[in-house]
């Protein structure tokens, strides 16, 4: 059986790939079974939603680098967060960002409160802030999947996520020399708590650092995954899908017509 891939996390509408976009495209639907288009911006969002097709859930957000003027702004396109499969990349970022803290958190929140009330999963970035976002999860009631994007902690943060019962997603990242810690999170991740990712054009593996990434490369996150593991390619692949269609049920009548 040929494993079947997905990539839960992609910026396929953003500018890197605008040279090569259709062959790009053509080369990561023939490798994987589906993909998750990522919004960071209200531009990329509606790019998403008009690129994607009927098998690429789509999640629309305000990144909280993004996060600026009157979050009131988000009543006027809140008809893109209907038409979305989840809301997202959403959260709070430390690192070198130029919006305020504050800020960050109010569109954090009041996007949080979109995703609830549409009943949609939401996709979370965060760097150097977990107490902060594990703060708001905790006064609001999640009824929705949660996704933890390109998870950049250890086992301590991994088991208050699956408290919540919160999946966590892996990047290429996991092939880095240095990333030991993150390595280790990812050995006591339970696989049905379990995704994993490419964030193209971002964050390459090893074998391509400091080169564009796409899509296609996201068998290099499973590779490095069933190596720590100690399980094959098969078992992981079958149950990465599954976690991904509990996410986004919508997918599967499509996904069934391309899983060999």
């Amino acid at each position: 059986m040929t494993p079947s891939y997905i990539d839960s996390h992609t910026h396929l509408q953003d500018d890197a790939f605008d040279d090569d976009r259709d062959e790009v495209l053509k080369k990561v639907r023939s490798s994987l079974v589906s993909f998750l288009w990522v919004g960071y911006d209200i531009e990329s969002s509606k790019k998403a939603l008009e690129l994607r097709n009927e098998s690429e859930p789509v999640a629309v957000g305000v990144h909280p680098h993004d996060a600026t003027g009157s979050v009131d702004e988000l009543k006027k396109w809140e008809y893109l967060y209907q038409q979305a499969d989840a809301v997202g990349e959403i959260g709070l970022d430390t690192v070198r960002s130029q919006t305020k803290p504050d800020d960050q958190l109010l569109w954090f929140k009041r996007q949080l409160e979109i995703a609830l009330y549409y009943n949609k999963p939401v996709i979370i970035h965060e760097r150097e802030a977990f107490d902060a976002v594990m703060d708001v999860f905790n006064t609001y009631r999640i009824n929705v999947p949660v996704i933890f994007h390109c998870f950049s902690h250890g086992s301590k943060e991994v088991l208050q996520v699956l408290k919540k019962d919160f999946f966590i997603s892996f990047t290429a990242n996991i092939t880095y020399p240095k990333s030991d810690d993150i390595r280790a999170a990812l050995s006591v991740v339970p696989l049905d708590h379990l995704l994993l990712e490419t964030d193209s054009p971002y964050l390459p593996p090893q074998i391509i650092r400091g080169k564009r990434n796409d899509p296609t490369f996201v068998v290099e996150v499973y590779k490095k995954t069933c190596e720590l593991r100690g399980i094959d390619m098969e078992y992981l692949s079958t149950q990465v899908l599954e976690n991904f269609t509990s996410v986004f049920p919508t997918t599967l009548p499509f996904l069934k017509h391309n899983v060999q």
